[in-house]
């Protein structure tokens, strides 16, 4: 697994890359142009194993005998690889073209349409494409249709050639003449860089070597005395350039049971509730091993908050525009404001995802789970009007998958999901289809209410519980949701506990903590939450309900947080390091 360091390059660089940079993007969209813009090759790079660059450099066509220009081989493998990032980048969307067009009749699509599409991306044997993309597709679809009175026959005839910008991936950059070279000396890195003279070089002596020194923190040194430093990209962005220097780390292993799973269940009031699961004895169904955990970032209404300021001056700013005053400087000091309230927005949204993922990846490893499942809700169609739906959109639809993927990947742990269907409709205990009611006192149905009551069996629960069992419940079985085995509660005893902030605080011995007392039984038997012990990571509130533990023992043990093994980079995994990811 690989963590990315980035560099920015002073200023009087800017000339030798711009001269790389040009050169790429002149002669990656050439071969687009020419040759690789097609569905064949759209379709068999998605299948092509191996390096990126080799499925061209394999091709029998000489993408460069014409070019008069000097160019060394491995910077010809550069713009190859380039080239492949962008056929791969329109995978997820070529995908989603065939399933529409096979799906729906070619005509402009409309509500029928989107009903078909929406009935057909549940069945079980469909393909898994994120609602954003199928949108995203359909609306040029629907743009086409107007404009030709049909469906396009092929993708590259409903998108346009992409322009790639210049960005060099150096990763294919191996042999004897190199065009760069990466290395770590008395806490700087060293970076090497070939660059040509002009945008046309006519021979090597066009060419000239530059070094750059940069000075790297402890974060990085660690990372590289446990990994390998590996082929950078250069690329532009709002510092000019930036060079990004992946170090492969490699993977480490954690204590895993066979079997066990963190069920996820991502929401609005609380982004995400955990549950392991693994698969019970024999004749037995399912197992929860522990009680579930709610995590809770305290930045979230702040992050409301912040959205709504900027609407706000969003809506001031549109007003001046109906009035014609979007030349006066009260306009420009508004539209400053509205774009850094945004970047401010971006910032909360990027560490609420980081520290949500962190935890969960920490919980899978304190429970020995060996995958995180979670609802694929990149299939759910995206009503972006109101709170609940743009809570959903950050915390669901965005980097947050990715980056427990990502994270997750570092410390040998998996990452699935499973349709959403029927996940909060079915009772985990029995089976049999449930209901969503008002409270645990009142079982008036409510379809937005938050407490799931189950009329055959008499559980209740809290409906995030129940959509997080489920889930563990639909991937252990891989079937549909009726058909899932049941889950029970482990019988009491010890169990692996969160380690509990609180019991710092308080006069209690260690050891296990009794939940058997009169008003907790009462509790249990309504499924009140009233017992919530906390750990607090920072910004990160983790709570474990003891309520929904059908009589679990909640063992502490120790009162500390969990210690990771020394010198084991999991440590840095599982910190929040923006400056690292």
């Amino acid at each position: 697994m690989q963590l990315t360091q980035q560099l920015h390059f002073p200023g009087e660089l800017d000339e030798p890359c711009d001269q790389l940079t040009n050169l790429v993007e002149r002669h990656a969209g050439r071969l687009l142009q020419e040759e690789y813009w097609s569905d064949d090759h759209l379709n068999a790079s998605s299948d092509h194993t191996g390096q990126s660059y080799t499925y061209i450099r394999d091709d029998d066509i000489d993408c460069f005998e014409d070019t008069d220009e000097y160019l060394y081989s491995r910077f010809k493998r550069c713009i190859y690889h380039r080239v492949t990032h962008v056929l791969d980048a329109h995978t997820d969307e070529y995908e989603a073209f065939h399933f529409v067009c096979n799906t729906v009749k070619q005509r402009k699509i409309r509500r029928i349409g989107w009903r078909r599409l929406r009935t057909q991306l549940f069945e079980e044997d469909s393909p898994y494409i994120a609602w954003g993309v199928l949108e995203a597709v359909v609306e040029k679809l629907n743009r086409y249709y107007d404009r030709h009175g049909r469906f396009p026959a092929e993708y590259t005839e409903l998108v346009e050639t992409p322009e790639p910008n210049g960005t060099l991936p150096y990763a294919p950059d191996k042999g004897d003449y190199h065009i760069h070279n990466v290395s770590v000396e008395k806490g700087e890195l060293v970076f090497t860089m070939n660059a040509p003279d002009s945008h046309s070089p006519e021979s090597h002596y066009d060419w000239t070597e530059h070094i750059v020194r940069f000075p790297i923190h402890e974060r990085f040194q660690a990372m590289v005395d446990r990994g390998e430093v590996k082929a950078p990209t250069l690329h532009t962005s709002s510092h000019g350039y930036t060079l990004d220097v992946p170090v492969d780390i490699p993977n480490q292993s954690v204590e895993m049971e066979d079997g066990r799973v963190l069920a996820v269940d991502l929401g609005v009031k609380k982004q995400a509730t955990a549950v392991p699961v693994q698969h019970g004895h024999e004749d037995c169904g399912h197992e929860q091993t522990a009680p579930p955990s709610f995590i809770d970032h305290s930045s979230k209404d702040k992050l409301f908050r912040v959205k709504a300021n900027a609407e706000g001056v969003n809506d001031r700013l549109a007003e001046l525009r109906r009035q014609g005053k979007d030349h006066t400087e009260q306009f420009d000091h508004l539209l400053s404001e509205y774009r850094r309230t945004r970047r401010r927005e971006r910032r909360l949204r990027h560490r609420v995802q980081h520290d949500v993922a962190n935890e969960l990846v920490r919980l899978a490893i304190h429970h020995g789970c060996e995958e995180i499942v979670f609802e694929s809700l990149g299939q759910l169609e995206n009503d972006s009007r109101g709170r609940t739906a743009w809570s959903i959109s950050t915390w669901a639809r965005g980097d947050l998958l990715d980056l427990v993927e990502y994270k997750a990947g570092l410390v040998g742990l998996g990452v699935e999901t499973v349709n959403p269907w029927g996940t909060s409709r079915y009772c985990p205990r029995c089976g049999e289809r449930g209901r969503t009611v008002k409270a645990p006192d009142d079982h008036t149905e409510c379809r937005s209410g938050g407490h799931f009551h189950c009329s055959e069996c008499g559980y209740e629960c809290d409906r995030d519980v129940v959509g997080a069992v489920n889930v563990g419940r639909k991937h252990l079985d891989e079937c549909k949701m009726e058909g899932a085995n049941p889950a029970a509660y482990t019988a009491t005893g010890n169990h692996a506990s969160f380690p509990s902030y609180l019991t710092e605080k308080c006069d209690r011995s260690a050891g296990v903590q009794s939940a058997t007392d009169t008003q907790q039984e009462q509790d249990v038997a309504s499924g009140r939450q009233t017992h919530l012990s906390q750990y607090c990571s920072s910004s990160l509130t983790t709570k474990r309900r003891e309520a929904d533990s059908g009589g679990l023992h909640q063992n502490h043990g120790s009162n500390t947080r969990e210690q990771l093994p020394s010198g084991s980079i999991t440590q840095y995994v599982l910190a929040r390091t923006t400056e690292c990811s």
